[in-house]
C-alpha cells in the first residue's frame, strides 16, 4: 500500500485557491469588499503619522493595501501572503490601482514575517487567519514585529476570533476581542481581534 501523502500548507493555500489568483480576486471583491472598506476606514481613523509602515498580512491579491494607500497616500503600506500567485497578481495590480502611491509586495508566511523587530506600526489582516497552519505562531510573530505602542487588527470570522483568543495569552501585547465589529449589525459574522504592544 503506497504511503500517504499530505499536502503541505494545505490551509495556508486556502483548499487550491490560492494557484487560481484571478478568479480568488473576482469572488473575494464581490463577498468582502465591506470588509475591506472598513478596514480601510478604520486605518484612516487611526491618523497614523505620515510615513508610518503599514502591513496586510495574508493580502491575497493585495486589495487592501491598494485601497489603503489610495486613502492614506502618507503611509508607507505593504503585503504579504504566502502564495506566490497571489502576489505576482498584487504586484502586477499595485501599479493599475494604487493611485501612484507605491505599495511593496513578498511571498511570505506570517509565522516568518520578513521584518525587524518592532518595526511595523501597524498590521492588518482580513479574512486570513483561519488559512494559517499555525495561528499561534503567527499572532507571535506579528507581536514581534510591532512598535512598542502599535497595534495589530486580525479581522476574520467569530468562531475563530473566539479560538485565537486564548493563543495571545503570554505574548508580550494587550489583546481583546470586538464581536461583532462595532458600527456594524448585531449579526455581522465578522469580529475582529486586536493587539497591542505595550509602549
Amino acid at each position: 500500500m503506497a504511503p500517504i501523502r499530505h499536502a503541505t500548507h494545505t490551509r495556508a493555500n486556502m483548499y487550491g485557491l490560492a494557484r487560481h489568483a484571478k478568479h480568488y480576486e473576482r469572488w473575494a471583491g464581490l463577498l468582502a469588499t465591506p470588509l475591506y472598506r472598513r478596514v480601510v476606514a478604520d486605518v484612516a481613523a487611526a491618523q497614523l503619522p505620515g510615513g508610518a509602515v503599514v502591513v496586510d498580512v495574508g493580502t491575497g491579491p493585495g486589495r487592501v493595501p491598494m485601497m489603503i494607500a489610495e486613502r492614506c497616500p502618507s503611509l508607507a503600506v505593504s503585503g504579504v501572503d504566502l502564495s506566490p500567485e497571489m502576489i505576482t497578481r498584487a504586484t502586477a495590480g499595485a501599479t493599475r490601482r494604487a493611485g501612484g502611491h507605491p505599495v511593496g509586495f513578498q511571498v511570505a508566511d506570517v509565522v516568518a514575517l520578513p521584518f525587524d523587530d518592532q518595526s511595523i506600526d501597524l498590521v492588518v489582516s482580513s479574512i486570513s487567519m483561519h488559512h494559517w497552519d499555525d495561528p499561534a505562531a503567527g499572532l507571535r510573530d506579528i507581536v514581534r514585529v510591532l512598535r512598542p505602542g502599535a497595534r495589530a487588527w486580525i479581522y476574520d470570522f467569530r468562531p475563530m476570533i473566539r479560538r485565537a483568543a486564548p493563543m495571545t495569552v503570554g505574548l508580550d501585547a494587550d489583546s481583546w476581542t470586538e464581536i461583532p465589529l462595532s458600527s456594524s449589525f448585531p449579526l455581522n459574522p465578522i469580529g475582529r481581534l486586536v493587539l497591542t504592544r505595550p509602549s
